[in-house]
């Protein structure tokens, strides 16, 4: 039940934490059954009434006596406050909260704990945290045994621990102290007859309804849709926001000069314009392009920092000025963010980046992958008419010789090493390297320029003949778990040939094979993490070719798609190559007819020759 806590001593109280509005105008009386006097309360932000028993049955039914009581001088206190502050009757309604808003709240959460720490500590009264512990440490101890300094240490770490443990359950959380609504059947299996359960359900429905978080948004006049994510992201941060409250008194009880920060004025909050916003540009080009998991996700990553940094503005308002702001500010976003920093706000993590001196995104990167990701939404939105200009054209840094992340190709000194490494010369396979695959996949690569997770994704049904030429057909897109397949781009979306050598060297019998074991996948020992098929596999070759093949930082797996496009345009054959690799094929002509024809992909795919390398038969 909630409010309902158990003393160290074994007894029960009813404990309520309030909010600063109703801590400011609650008072009354409460009659209780157990006792000959009234009870009066208010004064505080905490309630605290103790049901005067240790048995949790009789517990609960006191709790039933109490709490109608304090949701009805609760019901007036609202509206007292409401009438001295001259709040309007209809709040703002708002589709979003902006992030400036969010950050203000959390801010103002952290300047209330230090300063009533600083009244505290001016005053010498104990503030409520502190008078509530120094009443259990002396029922514990006996009222002599108690410190102050010590009751307050111990209440401002029972507050972090009690903030540190919702913060991994933000969906769980209510600042009153409410938790989710029971279900019927754990209140009658804790002794409540089933028409005092549904009555007990009821109440506490309506008192989840009036959590902090809608305090907080009533204090500064706005409505906000439930459900709404931006209610999850407030609750976080001010969650966060209190640990980091407490975290400080903790540090000033240890002697370290905490500075309160100045009091912010409210935040003011505007009505969102109207128009399609970014997020459901989002959705949109999610829906139209039909991305894999993980770009989705990717793409919604920047789309989230986009809006975190110029606020949720309809796309309609998104100027090349909120782009550059975009593109400038992510300059110091942290390359790679530990795992205990996972999901927290950009500008905490600017903040904390630069004064850890951790590697920041490189300009390429903004470039590449930041702003592409926000052209691409938009590019959606002009196709549909919502724009008619993409902002983020022209946008790009324009990048200095060495920003660019060149990849060389392998030569033939390191496919040299490569034949004469353990995987190729002994046979021997390494556990990390997803079985056969670490033999046949950098092949598969060197011999058709095809990329990494296009033929960790190969299933055995991709495996094709038409006129006696054996091709891989990377066409479909298929979501089924355990075979699915996606495509970098839609000119990924090809057939390429399987060259000669590779099954000279047994490759269609090693498929054969893998038929006869019944699996879907060409190489079915690879791991799969985060929805890429060879993301182990990557980490695994990237340790195994600095052993043994070079250790030039330059040179990457993706340096067998290079030496393939070499040879091509070694040979002429770049244009047909184009088609063979899933390049863009951007002049105006290749536009026009069906394109090359499988004996052309095929010619194409079967001059790439190494000469001066000894490769095994089957």
């Amino acid at each position: 039940m909630v409010y309902l806590v158990k003393r160290p001593e074994g007894g029960f109280s009813y404990v309520r934490n309030l909010s600063n509005g109703l801590a400011e105008t609650l008072s009354g009386e409460l009659e209780l059954s157990w006792s000959a006097d009234r009870r009066k309360v208010g004064g505080g932000k905490v309630l605290k009434i103790a049901l005067a028993t240790g048995d949790v049955n009789l517990a609960r039914q006191r709790w039933l006596e109490v709490h109608p009581q304090i949701e009805h001088l609760i019901g007036f206190a609202k509206d007292t406050f409401q009438r001295k502050h001259k709040r309007p009757a209809a709040a703002t309604r708002l589709q979003a909260l902006p992030r400036e808003v969010i950050r203000q709240i959390a801010d103002d959460v952290y300047q209330r704990i230090l300063a009533s720490d600083d009244d505290e500590t001016l005053s010498g009264r104990p503030a409520d945290l502190t008078e509530i512990m120094l009443g259990e440490m002396a029922d514990r101890y006996g009222e002599e045994g108690v410190d102050p300094i010590d009751a307050k240490r111990e209440a401002h770490r029972r507050e972090m621990d009690h903030l540190q443990a919702h913060v991994r359950q933000v969906d769980r959380y209510d600042f009153e102290g409410a938790k989710q609504v029971p279900s019927l059947d754990s209140l009658i299996s804790k002794g409540l007859p089933i028409d005092r359960a549904r009555v007990v359900r009821d109440d506490l429905s309506a008192v989840i309804g009036e959590s902090a978080v809608e305090a907080v948004l009533a204090d500064i006049g706005v409505e906000l849709p439930h459900k709404h994510p931006d209610r999850k992201l407030l609750a976080l941060e001010v969650i966060r926001a209190g640990i980091r409250g407490h975290q400080a008194v903790l540090d000033r009880l240890k002697g370290t000069a905490v500075p309160t920060p100045l009091q912010a004025p409210p935040p003011i909050v505007m009505e969102a314009e109207p128009g399609l916003r970014l997020i459901e540009a989002y959705e949109t080009w999610k829906t139209e392009q039909k991305p894999s998991a993980r770009t989705a996700d990717g793409y919604r990553l920047y789309v989230d920092r986009f809006i975190e940094i110029n606020g949720d503005i309809p796309v309609s308002a998104i100027s090349k000025k909120h782009v550059r702001a975009y593109r400038d500010a992510l300059t110091g976003c942290p390359r790679s963010i530990p795992k205990e920093k996972a999901g927290r706000p950009f500008w905490e993590l600017h903040s904390w980046a630069a004064s850890e001196g951790q590697p920041m995104l490189s300009r390429a990167t903004i470039n590449d992958k930041a702003i592409g990701a926000i052209s691409a939404v938009l590019a959606v939105a002009v196709r549909n008419g919502e724009i008619e200009i993409n902002p983020c054209e022209g946008m790009k840094f324009a990048l200095k010789e060495g920003e660019v992340s060149t990849r060389k190709p392998y030569d033939d000194g390191d496919l040299k090493k490569l034949l004469a490494s353990p995987v190729f010369a002994d046979g021997h396979r390494y556990d990390a390297g997803g079985g056969e695959a670490q033999k046949w996949i950098p092949l598969i690569s060197l011999f058709s320029g095809a990329r990494l997770e296009e033929i960790g994704q190969l299933r055995l049904i991709d495996i094709k003949s038409e006129n006696g030429i054996v091709y891989f057909d990377l066409r479909e897109i298929d979501d089924t778990p355990g075979q699915s397949t996606s495509r970098k781009t839609k000119s990924s979306r090809r057939r390429v040939p399987v060259h000669r050598v590779l099954i000279e060297m047994g490759l269609l019998a090693y498929a054969e094979d893998q038929k006869k074991r019944g699996v879907l996948r060409l190489f079915p020992d690879l791991r799969e993490y985060d929805g890429k098929t060879t993301h182990y596999f990557s980490k695994w070759w990237g340790r195994y070719a600095r052993g043994f093949v070079t250790k030039d930082k330059d040179k990457t797996f993706h340096s067998f798609r290079h030496r393939a496009v070499d040879e091509l345009r070694k040979r002429a054959l770049y244009p047909v190559a184009q088609a063979v690799l899933g390049h863009h094929l951007g002049d105006t002509t290749s536009g026009y007819g069906a394109g090359f024809d499988l004996a052309s992909l095929a010619q194409a795919v079967q001059s790439i020759a190494y000469p001066d390398l000894d490769l095994p038969k089957a």
